[in-house]
């Protein structure tokens, strides 16, 4: 099964939200929404960042059909 760049930098935003809120309960602040927004926003600069699309591979794919 193929996963697409969207669907992995999506899950790497849902890890993030975790993570922050796993934070947020440790520390224990009142507040906990702030924490999984910015754990949401590292998640996804991370996969905008290290998720790189293959462009060579979709055009051949594109190409083959």
């Amino acid at each position: 099964m193929r996963i697409s760049k969207n669907t992995k930098k999506a899950g790497l935003a849902l890890v993030g939200s975790m993570l922050g809120f796993i934070v947020a309960k440790k520390y224990s602040p009142k507040e906990t929404y702030p924490f999984i927004l910015i754990g949401g926003f590292i998640g996804n600069c991370l996969g905008e960042e290290l998720i790189n699309e293959d462009m060579f591979k979709r055009i051949s794919d594109h190409e083959r059909n």
